[in-house]
């Protein structure tokens, strides 16, 4: 619902805007009439100078405290006694300014009254220009200072002038005077059509970010649908290659390609529309770097190979270790550009480049480069080439697909992370692309691990085995090994069989979707799980108070009784399963999502769509670290 926007008839101008004009120029007139004072004081004497200044000063600080730009409820003002109070202590100040040039046409003459003229009207235009939002400020404030100069060519008559300069000063006082009138009247429409220009923008602004968070909240919510016939398809393919004969693996290795597809573009949505709505925030964190660039190298190894490519590695040997940044997003950018990279070289060499140095303030710049042989571009094409949907060439989606935001959302998550992303290129000579951003050291901040990515879509090639992907996502050395190196062959994730005299690992299944908690079955079945299932948290918690479970896997978003209240009432419960590892399945993962969920009291975190190698991954991964908090908890009571 757009916000409403105030009336033109508001605080936000007219009375309230003139008198904050003159309370924020009150110096300005106290020094003008400081400056009158010495002026005048040889003329008129120092004593009475001295005592107008005195009178005006108290009434402007009478005026700084009865007249407040608060009063009134428009632009008009304050009304009834409020109102009349105010008006008269305007009319007070500037009379009493105006008063002092009267001495001035009985002690100095002509001379005095020609000063005393060009002082009335240098105080008109300054009371113009402060009440250029009100007419009735500009009123009540000129109003002396005009009845003074009308009394000028009474004043000449009755000291001896002609008759004919009695009428020419008339009749110049006369065209001033309506000079002033339109000037005064030609500011304060100025101002109103100013203020209704900036309500207006402001209204377009309120509207239009509602209409972006609409947006942003739309795709949040189908992208969260959509993620669930997604994972039926990837998981199903991924667990039917095995059973299925060699001539229709291909056909599989098709629908797991077409899954991560769209994955990948649903990512991509989101991401931008986060961005255009200013809601995609960078989390900072300490994180190895070293095993960050190692696991990126490991993972895109075997695609560049499978191509037909080489790989080559270089990182100058002067990687740090901890830093502080967003290790999600800066993976994100590396995995964007090696995939671009990927789609648009057909033979030759990709290279990764890596260099740091601390910069004076002791801060790790780093500088990433990411190097084709590939088609390159023209310089008309480096222009587009951030533009998001920009696919460049019309034919560059029929070849490779794609929304066109991978490179547009890279250069503002650089930005965000206050870094810069550039590419230089020329046609049939490839191109570079150069990542740069200051990272923190961390040495003493322990080093946050970040949850399991999913592996970027590849067009095109053969899909990477459940294994592989595991193991691209499992500890790394903190040295990156050359590229030159052979790639070592990935061993098979472990997963969470138990021995024959052990009982079956006993899980609960919670998500309002059927096709989520069956493709977890599907994971699961072949290990000899012990499998319960909810539609609900209510569900959920009931089976919680009856039976002991060793992992829960708890869906975030569920009609009435959500993910995270639910693991609250288990956690707070001191039930059964209160301490039991839960773990988070939700398409929601921004840094604030997962952060949410470990506030709520989830163990670990697991992206949807869902896949057999990011589930066992993290499975393993939760239950040895429930197995050493016991075992530690055991130690410290012995």
């Amino acid at each position: 619902m757009v916000e409403p926007v105030q009336s033109v008839q508001s605080n936000a101008g007219g009375w309230a805007q003139s008198m904050t004009t003159r309370h924020n120029t009150m110096v300005h007139r106290i020094a003008a009439a400081a400056a009158a004072a010495v002026v005048m004081s040889p003329i008129i004497g120092i004593v009475p100078i001295l005592g107008w200044l005195a009178v005006y000063l108290l009434i402007i600080g009478i005026e700084r405290i009865v007249v407040s730009p608060d009063l009134g409820s428009d632009s008009y003002g304050p009304r009834g006694a409020k109102g009349m109070l105010c008006d008269a202590v305007l009319v007070m100040s500037a009379t009493t300014f105006a008063w002092v040039v009267v001495p001035l046409w009985f002690v100095a003459g002509i001379y005095g009254g020609l000063c005393a003229t060009l002082y009335l009207a240098a105080g008109m235009l300054q009371s113009i220009i402060n009440g250029a939002g009100s007419l009735r400020i500009t009123l009540l404030t000129c109003m002396p200072s005009a009845l003074a100069l009308i009394a000028t060519p009474w004043l000449l008559s009755r000291m001896g002038a002609d008759t004919n300069s009695v009428v020419a000063v008339a009749t110049a006082v006369a065209v001033f005077l309506g000079i002033c009138g339109s000037a005064a009247r030609r500011l304060y429409q100025s101002d109103r059509n100013q203020r209704r220009a900036f309500e207006l923008a402001e209204r377009k602004r309120v509207e239009a970010e509602a209409a972006v968070a609409a947006r942003t909240s739309f795709l949040s919510t189908i992208a969260h649908d959509l993620r669930t016939p997604i994972t039926a398809i990837m998981t199903g393919a991924e667990t039917l290659r095995g059973e299925t004969p060699a001539h229709a693996r291909h056909q599989l290795e098709m629908i797991g390609e077409a899954g991560r597809m769209m994955n990948s573009l649903l990512n991509d949505l989101l991401d931008q529309a986060r961005i255009d709505a200013g809601r995609l925030n960078i989390c900072e964190q300490a994180f190895d770097l070293r095993r960050m660039v190692a696991q990126t190298v490991r993972m895109w190894q075997g695609p560049i190979r499978a191509k037909g490519l080489r790989f080559s590695l270089d990182t100058g040997g002067n990687l740090p270790g901890t830093v502080l940044g967003d290790e999600v997003r800066l993976r994100q950018v590396l995995n964007n550009l090696l995939s671009n990279a990927l789609k648009f070289t057909e033979q030759g060499t990709i290279t990764l480049r890596c260099r740091t140095w601390l910069d004076d303030a002791g801060n790790h710049s780093l500088m990433i480069e990411v190097e084709d042989t590939g088609s390159g571009m023209t310089e008309a094409q480096l222009a587009r080439l951030f533009t998001p949907f920009d696919q460049m060439s019309n034919d560059i989606t029929a070849r490779h697909g794609g929304s066109g935001l991978g490179l547009s959302i890279c250069r503002d998550l650089m930005r965000l992370m206050e870094g810069r992303l550039t590419a230089r290129s020329r046609p049939d000579k490839g191109t570079i692309f150069n990542a740069a951003v200051t990272l923190p050291p961390a040495d003493n901040i322990p080093v946050v691990a970040s949850p399991p990515a999913a592996m970027p879509f590849i067009p095109s090639l053969i899909a990477i085995p459940a294994p592989a992907l595991a193991e691209a996502y499992a500890p790394a050395e903190t040295t990156p090994k050359p590229a030159s190196e052979p790639a070592p062959e990935p061993e098979a994730a472990a997963a969470p069989q138990n021995q024959p005299d052990e009982a079956p690992l006993r899980v609960l299944v919670v998500d309002d979707h059927e096709i989520n908690r069956r493709a977890i079955q599907l994971i699961l079945q072949p290990f000899d799980c012990d499998i319960s299932m909810a539609a609900d948290g209510r569900t959920a918690l009931e089976l919680a108070s009856q039976n002991q479970f060793d992992v829960i896997f708890m869906d975030v978003r569920m009609p009435e009784l959500d993910g995270r209240e639910t693991t609250r009432r288990l956690r707070l419960g001191g039930g059964l399963n209160a301490t039991t590892p839960v773990i988070a399945v939700t398409a929601d993962n921004a840094p604030e999502d997962q952060m949410a969920c470990s506030a709520a009291g989830m163990t670990a975190y697991l992206a949807k769509p869902l896949t057999p190698a990011s589930l066992i991954a993290t499975l393993q991964a939760t239950l040895e670290s429930a197995a050493q908090t016991q075992a530690s908890s055991a130690s410290a009571a012995a």
